[in-house]
């Protein structure tokens, strides 16, 4: 009777790490795996003039070479962009992020109106939060 306890036992701890091993048993084994946060882009002198510089705040970007790209308020790209430069961003987080206060020089040929600048990752996705700007 003792035996067949002991051997159930030994079975069911064995099977346990069998099925742990696989993945079967572990809740939160590779949930976060692969996943960053997004970034969090913010104007924070709007309305800007033409030619004057537009400070931007970004929190969790991906690289210290992140692309941002500026679009016109009904979403229309303006074939203006701006990087993250390592000189402007923090050292790099637990997460693997930077955060970053960037400039960028309002063109003078960007007419009066609202625009919004968004990150891009490195698959070509536009990513994160659209930080609205206005230049006047």
């Amino acid at each position: 009777m003792e035996k067949n306890i002991v051997f159930w036992v030994i079975g069911i701890i064995v099977l346990a790490a069998v099925l742990f091993n696989l993945g079967g048993l572990s809740s939160t084994g590779n949930v976060t795996k692969g996943v960053s946060p997004e970034p969090v882009v913010t104007v924070i002198n709007s309305p800007v003039r033409q030619g004057v510089q537009m400070q931007v705040s970004v929190r969790d970007a991906e690289t210290t070479s992140q692309e941002f790209k500026i679009y016109t308020r009904d979403g229309g790209y303006t074939g203006k962009r701006f990087f993250a430069r390592s000189s402007r961003c923090g050292s790099r987080k637990v997460s693997g992020t930077y955060d970053c206060d960037l400039e960028y020089a309002v063109s003078t040929s960007m007419s009066s109106g609202t625009y919004y600048a968004q990150a891009k990752n490195r698959r070509g996705s536009m990513v994160g939060n659209k930080a609205m700007f206005t230049v006047v």
